[in-house]
């Protein structure tokens, strides 16, 4: 009787201890990230090699993470995430260790094989949102995912001020060691504390009633009446956030000549902005005015911020445009991740989270790839302007799929 009632308390708690893991795995992650394109510059790395290194994170993802999903409704979330660490711990180790290597060509080398072994196992985070949407309720959700959405922007404040410190007063091969160990220490920790979300009876009944073949392909999830549309939505989404998250610090050094430690405190504010709204405004405003209306003013904020930057000839200018592009992600994120978990079926939510990150990770393969070669070959700003043109896109094929929702409804 003592074990169960243990257990429930766990899982009472388990939004709280998937928040810290989430947190901590994402400190290591924002660490990294404003290092990495400058870093991979010391090898000879041109822009286009930069957009294609941070897209190789996104192709090993968009190829493995509907499987990861998919594997954790029929084995468990624990045992995924678990791995998940391992394999991140990994890969930074890697990327520090190119440092090591006096042949530029054979560092750019490992830092590719490295961000796909990242790649590969980088579930971490649809994994936990599939955890946190195990042990809420539906009305609820929202807020479960957007508690998630703050342990990640929490992590992209503190994690990158702390790479910048540590790459500027060591060197920049450093913080990718400091991260493989937080991800070693994060990993024994989850398996020490955190409770598995799915109970075996859940597990077994996705097993049972798991599809095979065609309706586990990323086409027939397209094809999905209800969220084929809200995943073509978030495949624009996450391309035009992208544009913006994942060349930032390209486009600072070449246009203000910002180096690591500068570009580290400019995501720091995003991370700080983007943990302020998901934590502690998603859950009134959701309840207030709903996932719908809160995703439509997202993404219309981080449309109009897009349209702007190009304009801004400031690093001040800059810095207050990319505080609205992040309150922007952080309002459209949660929300249409919980549109999406909310009309998928329970033992199906691992996997629909799963093709929503190999959605995204589709996206953060366009993303980079494009923009490193336009910065080089059309404009220094073609980030911002590709990004404002699909989010808008994104915010018309929403609009569209209202309607039609409404449609239906008026004519059942």
């Amino acid at each position: 009787m003592s074990k169960v009632v243990n257990m429930d308390n766990r899982l009472r708690r388990a939004p709280w201890l998937i928040f810290v893991v989430t947190l901590v795995d994402q400190i290591g992650w924002g660490m990294v990230i404003p290092i990495l394109p400058t870093y991979a510059r010391t090898f000879g790395g041109s822009a286009i090699v930069v957009g294609w290194l941070l897209a190789s994170y996104s192709v090993a993802q968009l190829l493995f993470a509907p499987a990861l999903g998919r594997l954790s409704d029929r084995t468990g979330r624990k045992p995924l995430l678990l791995a998940c660490m391992g394999g991140s711990a990994v890969a930074a180790a890697a990327t520090g260790a190119a440092s090591l290597l006096t042949d530029g060509a054979l560092a750019l080398g490992v830092l590719f094989l490295a961000r796909a072994l990242d790649g590969i196992t980088g579930g971490n985070t649809a994994l936990a949102m599939s955890y946190a949407s195990d042990v809420t309720p539906p009305e609820r959700r929202a807020q479960g995912l957007g508690l998630i959405g703050a342990a990640i922007g929490l992590g992209y404040t503190i994690g990158p001020a702390l790479g910048g410190l540590i790459a500027h007063y060591s060197n920049a091969a450093t913080p990718f060691y400091v991260a493989a160990g937080l991800a070693l220490v994060n990993a024994l920790v989850m398996w020490w504390v955190l409770p598995e979300s799915l109970s075996p009876e859940q597990r077994q009944g996705a097993r049972l009633n798991h599809h095979t073949g065609n309706l586990t392909s990323l086409w027939a999830w397209l094809r999905h009446p209800q969220l084929g549309p809200l995943l073509l939505i978030n495949f624009l989404f996450i391309v035009a956030a992208s544009c913006y998250q994942m060349m930032l610090p390209l486009y600072t050094n070449l246009r203000f000549g910002l180096e690591e430690r500068d570009n580290s405190y400019l995501f720091a504010f995003l991370g700080l902005t983007m943990t302020i709204v998901q934590g502690g405004f998603i859950r009134p405003l959701v309840h207030r005015f709903g996932e719908r209306t809160i995703f439509a003013i997202g993404i219309g904020l981080l449309t109009m911020t897009l349209g702007l930057a190009p304009a801004a000839s400031t690093v001040t200018g800059l810095v207050w445009l990319c505080a609205g592009m992040g309150i922007g992600t952080a309002l459209a994120n949660p929300t249409l991740l919980a549109l999406l978990t909310n009309r998928a079926a329970d033992d199906e939510r691992g996997e629909v989270l799963g093709v929503a990150a190999s959605v995204a990770s589709l996206g953060r393969i366009v993303a980079p790839a494009w923009c490193g070669y336009a910065m080089k070959h059309v404009a220094v700003v073609s980030p911002f302007v590709t990004g404002a043109s699909v989010a808008a896109l994104a915010a018309a094929v929403f609009l569209a799929f209202l309607t039609v929702q409404r449609t239906a409804s008026a004519q059942s």
